[in-house]
């Protein structure tokens, strides 16, 4: 008999990581002197974020048998995140990534190890069938096993009708062949309801110098029904396979920390999309709750409620693209 925490709204698949933040703001990691501790990965993000936000939410990932993997699962434990398909991974650390703290751009490196070893299993393929929505990312799809792993298990919730996520968060540190990443990106995107990618991605992904539209126009043509790009002070474009494009305003607020704001951006945006909202209403609440990530260092502890973010989002500006 499977027990309530086996029926997630969300299955979150892939990154489960300790981010090492530098104390201050540096402009590389060479200058940083000390780091504080943080629970990371885009998915673990991601899923803490939706789960404070109230959501029923469950985290595949692979965790080593270690002080850092026992300090991730008492983190989303606090948060809510069921942990019954977290797997410890005997013989693998628990992956790390020391990030530089800026207002733009971080620097980083990753020392990849328990996460990029989840495995199939009859519990992960039973959560699949009853929840509402999957999610993963590049990063987790970047490594054997967890890629054949989370490929298999979105095929079929794609089969199975569930909204299905990806953030295309391509890093050539950690995917070094980017002539490789897009025609997998093709495969892949087959399956897939709504992407993220940041202008960051799309410059890594289809090389420097087009226009933001045009960046919107090439993931659209591999093959996602919604595409947000999100280009930080410049506002978020928003485009549907249906031919729907719409520009968000970002609001003029202090930062002082982008790390996590594009999680921040997917947890309002999947908010939404999971009610029922339009694709505009949900980029506007991925807006909102990204833009209130901003003015915190580190993870966000406690989010206001869905219904506060959705007043907010409401005066959001938006307009056609074009």
């Amino acid at each position: 008999m499977m027990t309530p925490q086996h029926h997630p709204t969300f299955l979150l698949l892939g990154e489960a990581v300790v981010d090492l933040i530098s104390s201050g703001v540096v402009s590389s990691l060479e200058e940083a002197n000390s780091f504080q501790r943080f629970p990371g990965g885009e998915v673990t993000n991601l899923a803490m974020n939706l789960a404070r936000l109230g959501h029923s939410t469950a985290l595949g990932a692979g965790v080593g048998d270690d002080g850092f993997g026992r300090y991730l699962k008492n983190q989303l434990e606090q948060a809510g995140v069921s942990l019954d398909l977290l797997q410890i991974i005997p013989n693998a650390p628990t992956t790390l990534i020391p990030v530089s703290r800026q207002t733009e751009t971080p620097d980083f490196i990753i020392y990849r190890g328990a996460d990029k070893y989840l495995r199939p299993n009859q519990e992960l393929r039973t959560a699949l069938s009853r929840c509402h929505a999957v999610h993963t990312s590049a990063g987790s799809l970047s490594h054997n096993p967890c890629r054949s792993t989370i490929l298999e298990l979105l095929e079929a919730a794609h089969q199975q009708g569930k909204i299905v996520s990806l953030d295309p968060n391509y890093h050539p540190n950690l995917w070094p062949d980017r002539a490789d990443f897009i025609p997998f990106l093709k495969e892949v995107f087959q399956w897939i309801t709504v992407t993220k990618p940041s202008l960051d991605d799309s410059k890594r992904i289809f090389g420097s110098g087009l226009d933001p539209r045009e960046y919107l126009d090439s993931f659209l043509e591999l093959g996602p029904e919604i595409v947000t790009l999100t280009m930080g002070r410049s506002g978020v474009l928003v485009g549907t396979a249906q031919g729907e494009r719409f520009q968000l305003e970002a609001n003029p607020i202090s930062v002082v920390d982008v790390t996590g704001a594009g999680d921040a951006f997917w947890s309002g945006l999947l908010t939404g999309l999971i009610s029922g909202a339009s694709v505009l209403e949900s980029s506007r609440l991925g807006q909102a709750v990204a833009e209130h990530k901003i003015g915190v260092l580190g993870p966000v502890r406690e989010f206001p409620s869905r219904e506060e973010f959705q007043r907010l989002a409401k005066d959001i500006l938006h307009s056609p693209a074009f």
